[in-house]
Parts: C-alpha cells; sequence; structure tokens
C-alpha cells in the first residue's frame, strides 16, 4: 500500500498547476429547525479545476448540507457560491446541468438493467436518442461495465451499483462530479478499484471531483487537498501532507490497564504536558478516541483556527455548567456545546446531570446523546461502564525516541495505573483529524444528517411534481 500511495502521490505533484477556481464559496450558511440548528456556519473556500478535494468531518459537521447547497438541492439561509461560473442561487438549472452528483444513499431501480437505468436518466437530461445510446457505451466502459450492460441491476455486487452510479453520474458530460461517501460498505478490494476509477476520471477526463469519505486512507490516497468540517465550520484546510507536517514529531498511544478509578488521569495529563518537549495528550477509550479533557492546545504556526475564540468557549462552557436553562439554551444555540460535553471529563459529566435532577423537562430538549449519557449517570450506568474500559493516551511530542522513557517513568510512579500496550508513529491523517475534532470520524448515523437527507429527499419530490 505504501508503494501505491507514493505511485499516485507523483502523479498528483506532476499535475499541471491548477490555479483556475472551479468553485467558489463565500460566507455560506444554512440554518434548520427554525433557527436552531445552525447545519453550515459561514464557510468560505474555493476548489481549484481539475483537482480532488476531500471534504471530512464527523456526522453533523455540514459535509452534506454543504454539497446539497452547492448541487442546488437546498437554499443557503445566506451567503452564495458559484460552480462552473454559475450562481446557485440566480443560475440553479446551469449549475444542475454542469455537474453530476452520486449521492451516499443507493438510487439505482434494481428492477431495470443497467443501460435502462442510464437511458432514463439521460432522457431526463433531454439528450436525444443517438447521443445517449452513444454515452451509454461510453459510461459503461469507462467504468469497466459494459459486458453488463444486460445485467438487472438488483443482481450486481455492492461494488458494481457504486460504479453504475458513478457512470449515471457522468452521462451528461458534467465538467465536475461530486461523490458524497463513494465507497461506504465496500470491501477493501472493491474499495480500491473505486479508487482507481476516480483516479481515472480526473486524470483522463481532467474531472474536478469533490469527494466526502470517512475513509482516512481514502482521503489521503485521492486528494490534492482536504478539508476538515465540524459544527458546520470549516477547521483545516491544506494538503494531506502539510496537515500532518503541522503534527510533526511522533505519535505515542498508551493503552492503560484496568483503571478503576478515572478520577486520576486528569493529574497524570498534567504531569505528562510538564515533560519537555510534550504538545498535547488526549485520553479516550481504545477504539473510541473521545477526549476527556476540555483543552484544544495549538501548534505554533497552525492555520484556520482562532486560539482566542476556544478559549472564550471553554469559559462560557463554564458559565453554563451552573443553570440547568442556560445549557438547554447553549446546546441549541451553540451546536459545539454538545462536542464540549461529549469530550467533558466524567466529573464534568456529572456536574451537568446534577443540574438537571427534578428536571426532567428540561432534560428532554437536550440532543438525544447528551440526554442518554446523563440518564446513564444519574442511574449509574455510565459510572460502572467507565470503570471498566481501558483508557487511552495518545500524546504528540517532538522527539519520541526520547521522552517515551520518561512518559512511562511517570506513568509508572502513578499509584493504581498500569501500562498495557505502547505504540509510537509519525502523524497520520488520523491524527490530524483527531486533533481538530477531538474524535474518531463517526459512522453511524446522527439525527441532524437524517433530517438533512429528509429534507433533501422532499425538495427533490416537490420540484418532480
Amino acid at each position: 500500500m505504501r508503494d501505491y500511495q507514493y505511485n499516485y502521490r507523483n502523479k498528483r505533484e506532476n499535475k499541471t498547476k491548477m490555479t483556475e477556481n472551479i468553485v467558489e464559496v463565500k460566507n455560506l450558511t444554512k440554518i434548520y429547525d427554525e433557527g436552531d440548528v445552525l447545519a453550515v456556519d459561514d464557510i468560505s473556500l474555493t476548489l481549484k479545476k481539475g483537482e480532488i478535494f476531500a471534504l471530512l468531518g464527523p456526522n453533523g459537521a455540514g459535509k452534506t448540507t454543504t454539497i446539497s447547497m452547492l448541487a442546488t438541492l437546498l437554499k443557503p439561509t445566506k451567503g452564495t457560491a458559484t460552480v462552473n461560473s454559475y450562481n446557485i442561487d440566480e443560475d440553479p438549472d446551469k449549475v444542475r446541468k454542469s455537474i453530476g452528483v452520486v449521492f451516499q444513499e443507493p438510487s439505482l431501480d434494481g428492477d431495470m438493467k443497467a443501460e435502462e437505468n442510464l437511458e432514463l436518466h439521460a432522457i431526463l437530461y433531454g439528450m436525444s436518442k443517438s447521443e445517449r445510446r452513444e454515452k451509454i457505451k461510453e459510461v459503461l466502459k469507462l467504468v469497466n461495465l459494459d459486458d453488463k450492460a444486460e445485467m438487472y441491476t438488483k443482481n450486481y455486487s455492492g461494488g458494481m451499483k457504486r460504479r453504475l452510479e458513478i457512470a449515471r453520474g457522468l452521462i451528461h458530460n458534467p465538467q465536475m462530479l461530486f461523490l458524497d461517501e463513494p465507497t461506504l460498505g465496500l470491501d477493501p478490494q472493491t474499495r480500491r478499484k473505486i479508487w482507481e476509477k476516480i483516479k481515472q476520471l480526473n486524470e483522463e477526463l481532467k474531472m474536478t471531483i469533490l469527494i466526502t469519505t470517512h475513509y482516512m486512507e481514502e482521503a489521503d490516497v485521492l486528494a490534492d487537498r482536504i478539508c476538515i468540517m465540524d459544527h458546520g465550520k470549516i477547521i483545516a484546510l491544506d494538503t494531506s501532507e502539510n496537515l500532518k507536517h503541522q503534527l510533526s514529531g511522533d505519535i505515542i498511544e498508551i493503552e492503560l490497564e484496568n483503571v478503576h478509578n478515572l478520577s486520576m488521569i486528569p493529574q497524570l495529563i498534567s504531569q505528562l504536558k510538564e515533560i519537555k518537549g510534550i504538545k498535547d495528550v488526549k485520553i479516550g477509550a481504545k477504539g473510541d478516541q473521545g477526549v476527556a479533557d476540555m483543552t484544544m492546545n495549538l501548534p505554533a504556526g497552525m492555520k484556520n483556527m482562532n486560539p482566542q475564540m476556544m478559549q472564550m468557549i471553554q469559559q462560557q462552557m463554564k458559565e453554563i455548567m451552573t443553570d440547568a436553562k442556560k445549557f438547554v439554551r447553549a446546546t441549541k444555540k451553540f451546536p459545539m456545546a454538545s462536542n464540549f460535553f461529549s469530550r467533558a471529563p466524567l466529573e464534568a459529566k456529572e456536574r451537568v446531570a446534577n443540574l438537571f435532577k427534578g428536571n426532567k423537562d428540561l432534560l428532554e430538549e437536550l440532543p438525544k446523546n447528551m440526554k442518554e449519557t446523563i440518564l446513564k449517570i444519574q442511574s449509574g450506568e455510565y459510572e460502572e461502564k467507565q470503570k471498566n474500559e481501558n483508557p487511552l493516551l495518545t500524546i504528540s511530542c517532538e522527539n519520541g525516541a526520547k521522552q517515551i522513557t520518561e512518559i512511562i517513568q511517570k506513568i509508572s510512579n502513578s499509584d493504581n495505573l498500569n501500562i498495557k500496550s505502547v505504540q509510537m508513529h509519525n502523524p497520520t491523517l488520523e491524527d490530524v483529524f483527531l486533533f481538530y475534532t477531538g474524535r474518531e470520524i463517526r459512522e453511524e448515523s446522527s439525527n441532524n444528517t437524517e433530517d438533512v437527507k429528509k429534507l433533501i429527499q422532499m425538495r427533490q419530490l416537490r420540484q418532480n411534481k
């Protein structure tokens, strides 16, 4: 896999320099639910003609909403964007004709053959009979399905269906292709085949591709630039190599064993941060990587993040944790409050849970994940679960080989803390993602994402009437 990545990155470096913008986004904002849910928060960015641009972020970060606005399926609350020089508000029909879209949810008709699915799509775009016949053969050959044109799509494998959906998105000769989770749920071998097709489209057709993905390796291999979103904001945007370079040094992961008293962990983190050369320490459960402390330290020279804003947010969190009504209002008006709660240590969560004792009506107004955590804490289930976990320390440092001995010594000197495993590696794109968002990318659907999909479906139904 290392050679595969190297060869493709060399190809990316040898591309003709891309200077012309095919997408320009300015102060784009989307608010749902009568002003209570800020899905996309005043984002601005550009996509260069001919590049592969990856959009990363947890579910609910605003990725699908952003793509839906650029594809004219949703109207922005404010701000605007141009796609292929067409304004998404003033020229939506021209935008749609110039783009191809492959959404995450399957949308093929299983009772139709492959070529019939493509022909229906071509008819909707007003293509003549001779034109669509020619184009159907062309796109089927492009995705290596020309020998399966007569097969009913219900008999296709998952990878074949995905390739056919990409072919359908290309039927009308778009200048740009939107791919929303193109390989989600596919096996590794099929995923690689899809990657090859995406690269082929980009290199041979000089096509600009905007891709959202939950797979770090996918973004690392394919994308010329990567944009990380969280809570509707762009929090990082650069090439993969530059993003990883910002976390220069080493990453040390230390899994602790059978920690029965998590209250001692914050003190350990403070001690570790005092070691010279330690840049950051985060704590979570193995396989979860949730952050337990509420700090967000930024390395020198980090772009696209405002430390003063983070300090202000943390101060606001401390204030609202004294009043249940304030806390509820904050979660509605300020979605990042939910993120800080999920990343807070158990002691802080318990303080919030105490706010809602006897306040069942207010508790019902909280986001689902927050409410469930508070109920578990109040019943004692959450605390018991925490006792059975093996916390994972993720330590960013300047020189792991030099500092690992002192780190292990500090942990060994702490009472009742045992080390289960130690791993050290160079920063990866996943480490970058964890640094910015404080958690691994999640594959489960969030309520907000489902709501966005329903709004898009309703919009499509209204347009088809």
